[in-house]
Formats: structure tokens, sequence, C-alpha cells
């Protein structure tokens, strides 16, 4: 399956271009928890998201733009362009 975005699985990170990094927290769903930080805030903040519900956190724009599961494989999520 070819997906269109920031793919990042449950309990891994990715970075995008602007250098946001994001952890998949947790999947209930269509609900996802994320951690994002920067290099420059290595703290960070907690993102609460609904799959297709842009949100707005940390300043930006952030859009979980799919949820995918199977059964036997690790979940994972798509982060889209809000």
């Amino acid at each position: 399956m070819r997906v269109r975005g920031l793919p990042v699985p449950l309990g891994g990170t990715a970075t995008d271009p602007d250098g946001v990094r994001y952890g998949v927290v947790a999947i209930d769903g269509d609900r996802v928890e994320l951690k994002a930080w920067t290099e420059t805030d290595e703290q960070g903040w907690t993102v609460h998201a609904v799959r297709g519900v842009p949100v707005r956190s940390g300043g930006r724009d952030i859009l979980v733009s799919e949820v995918l599961t199977g059964e036997g494989k690790r979940p994972w999520i798509v982060l889209g362009s809000a």
C-alpha cells in the first residue's frame, strides 16, 4: 500500500520536513495521541487528534490522515497536510 504523507508507527518516531519529530504514543480507533518536539524544544508537547480532523497544537496544524491497522501488524498512522 502506498501512502501519501508521513508514516509513523505506534511506538516509533518520524521527522517532518520542518524538523518536527512525532512519536505515536497511543492509537484507539480513530483517536491518536502523539508526542511532538523539535531540536530547540526537546520537552515537546502532546497532541490529541482524531483521524481526518485538523488540530492546532504547538503552533502547528496537524492532521492524522490515516490510521492503519492489520491483524498481526504494528499499527501506524499517516500525518498529512492540514
